[in-house]
């Protein structure tokens, strides 16, 4: 039954992924124009801390946790970075194709990005004990808030900690630094880390034979 589960929250997300990218090639007014192409992308980024969550549960050797979860965490704000895509919703011809389509996206990326840190949290609980599993995921929410809010309202994305570390930085502490001073991307990131949080509670309360099982495959692969 455990397997079955896992199977199908993968097949699913799967599934959603597959229906957003078909509401974005099929549109009859405006196949993949913007802003369909660009939420597109922005899922195919959220799918990349899932992958980074995956080696990092099924890597054996401890150091090789770092540039994993690294990696999962400079990725990670782009899962729930697809719910600001709502944004972009008009009331034109195609409202409802719109609506499914950037719904459908929303959900994947939050559920990517939930299932990812459970995997990253499990990992870390087993290595290092519940205190530090749970210190990652609660300093691991509020870095996802500050790096959505940074590329909605910034307009920085992952690959940019990469190649322009030093503007991406300063950018960020001007901001958090003087956080009234810049009100709405204040509200946004506590709205996020909220929501983002709140999330990972649910599921995380919810299904702890469906992460054990795909955690199981992962370290058969």
């Amino acid at each position: 039954m455990t397997r079955t589960r896992g199977t199908l929250l993968l097949a699913s997300l799967l599934a959603t992924t597959a229906l957003t990218v078909v509401l974005g090639t099929t549109d009859p007014a405006a196949p993949l124009t913007y802003p369909s192409r660009f939420l597109i992308w922005n899922l195919f980024l959220a799918w990349i801390p899932m992958l980074f969550a995956l080696g990092f549960q099924a890597v054996r050797r401890r150091w090789a946790l770092v540039p994993l979860g690294l990696g999962w965490l400079a990725f990670l704000p782009n899962s729930p970075y697809l719910v600001t895509d709502l944004v972009h919703l008009g009331d034109g011809e195609n409202m409802w194709r719109h609506v499914l389509q950037y719904g459908f996206a929303a959900w994947t990326g939050i559920l990517l990005g939930v299932v990812s840190m459970l995997l990253v949290h499990r990992r870390l609980q087993r290595e290092f004990g519940a205190r530090w599993g749970w210190l990652v995921v609660l300093l691991s929410v509020g870095l996802c808030a500050i790096g959505v809010v940074i590329g909605r309202f910034q307009r920085w994305n992952s690959w940019d900690l990469v190649t322009r570390p030093d503007a991406v930085v300063f950018a960020t502490l001007d901001w958090v630094t003087s956080p009234f001073s810049y009100v709405q991307s204040t509200g946004v990131a506590a709205a996020v880390a909220a929501f983002f949080g709140l999330a990972y509670l649910t599921i995380f309360s919810l299904t702890p034979p469906v992460v054990a099982e795909i955690e199981k495959a992962a370290d058969r692969g």
